[in-house]
């Protein structure tokens, strides 16, 4: 896939080892990042790469976050002394734009709340984590594409964050396939007559999912910010992980908001039908 003008061999084998990456395990990024313009492509296609590291990161102080914590540190020094050629294809491209570098040492660190820190203890903390997480990746990747939206990328990307979150509850307890800290804050597992562990034993799927409701609520608000975007223009990539945040939200809703229902994923010819589709209609 060309990836611009003036493009080099290293460039076309760095953008192709992204793409893979994210292929086989960033799919629906890698999906969005299709509807770009090939010019920025190579950029927005390793800050989705670099994200998909800080998620394996994250992954692996599942069971050691000493070990998890050692790999986002990895990046962050390779991030604040670049080499002259790194030989990491990521960071092959990310090292040509240094100025990025403060707006992903954000992301690392954000990431690295999942290792280091408690609980969360409310519903705006929940929201803060994935306007860090998801909604500042969106806002970077708009910016590279020009053409303003920022706010409405940073909507987009927190509310795909929080979806995202919510499918993730079954992997959200130390351990094996960690995804991150438990996303039901303190104050609503306690106010649904819940502790963490009920979570996962699936004794008191009512109540759990009456707390998940409300985390799709405010996922849905961030979404109602995009109601009356049109003629988006070259944003329209990154804003298409709100499409994409409706799609799972819809899916959930339908399974009465039960996170370990079995129905959650969208099938996988459905997701570049409804992507094509918005952006046939230049909407997220």
């Amino acid at each position: 896939m060309p990836i611009g003008v003036g493009a080099s061999q290293d460039d076309d084998a760095a953008l192709a080892y992204c793409l893979g990456e994210l292929r086989r395990e960033d799919r629906d990024r890698y999906l969005t990042l299709l509807f770009a313009p090939k010019a920025q492509r190579v950029v927005l296609a390793a800050l989705y790469a670099f994200n998909l590291e800080c998620a394996r990161a994250v992954t692996a102080g599942g069971e050691q976050p000493l070990l998890g914590r050692m790999r986002l540190q990895w990046w962050r020094d390779a991030l604040g002394t670049p080499s002259e050629k790194p030989s990491q294809p990521v960071l092959a491209i990310l090292a040509k734009r240094p100025e990025l570098t403060p707006e992903l040492e954000k992301l690392l660190a954000a990431r690295e709340r999942d290792l280091t820190d408690g609980p969360f203890a409310a519903l705006a903390d929940v929201i803060g984590h994935a306007q860090d997480t998801g909604g500042a990746l969106a806002a970077l990747a708009v910016a590279e594409l020009g053409g303003g939206h920022a706010a409405a990328a940073g909507a987009a990307g927190t509310a795909y964050a929080l979806a995202g979150m919510l499918r993730a509850i079954p992997y959200q307890a130390l351990g094996r396939g960690f995804q991150g800290r438990l996303c039901l804050p303190r104050d609503m597992l306690v106010g649904e007559g819940l502790t963490p562990d009920d979570v996962w034993t699936g004794k008191k799927i009512a109540a759990v999912s009456g707390c998940v409701r409300m985390i799709a609520a405010a996922a849905a608000l961030e979404l109602a910010k995009l109601r009356d975007l049109h003629g988006v223009g070259p944003a329209l990539s990154p804003l298409l992980h709100g499409s994409l945040a409706s799609a799972y939200l819809k899916r959930l809703a339908k399974a009465d908001f039960n996170p370990f229902s079995p129905n959650l994923a969208l099938p996988p010819y459905s997701r570049p039908l409804l992507l094509s589709w918005r952006a046939l209609l230049r909407r997220p």
